[in-house]
């Protein structure tokens, strides 16, 4: 059973505990490594306090990014993605923040379906995003479909 909180992971080797949960929202490990010190990241713990869940959420001014979300593999499918989600995205409004938007990749299903689940909704693409100049595998496949472009999507909050 979770506890049903959110405690924030502050920066250093409490962040890199958890980096394999980071690395399932984004497999480039210099994107994650680019961001990993920045901003907040919220977990969501078990009754252990071992990490169901996570986003990593930067901002700005009256603006946030959700810049890595992921719950552990076994606990997909449960409900934990979109309450950690939840649970960010309350705490960012109690501290002003007014939008927040996230990107992922073209082909990830279940992420487009999750973040439209949590309200959120498709602003724009950005086109051959997923290159190995950036650090992902070329070729890269989702279900099936090749990984390329960036979809953002956004919600006022």
């Amino acid at each position: 059973m979770d506890r049903g909180e959110l405690r924030a992971i502050g920066p250093g080797a409490a962040r890199e505990r958890d980096l394999d949960l980071l690395l399932l929202a984004d497999e480039s490990a210099a994107q994650v490594a680019s961001c990993l010190l920045l901003g907040d990241l919220p977990m969501l713990e078990d009754a252990t306090g071992g990490a169901l869940g996570l986003t990593l959420a930067l901002y700005d001014g009256s603006e946030a990014e959700l810049k890595a979300a992921a719950a552990r593999p076994n606990r997909q499918g449960q409900g934990i993605g979109k309450r950690t989600i939840a649970l960010v995205l309350a705490r960012l409004r109690v501290q002003d923040i007014r939008r927040v938007t996230v990107a992922t990749g073209n082909s990830g299903f279940a992420p487009l379906a999750l973040y439209q689940k949590c309200g959120l909704r498709l602003a724009r693409i950005e086109r051959d995003f997923f290159s190995p100049e950036r650090g992902y595998p070329e070729g890269m496949e989702e279900n099936g479909i090749l990984l390329r472009g960036r979809v953002w999507l956004d919600r006022a909050l």
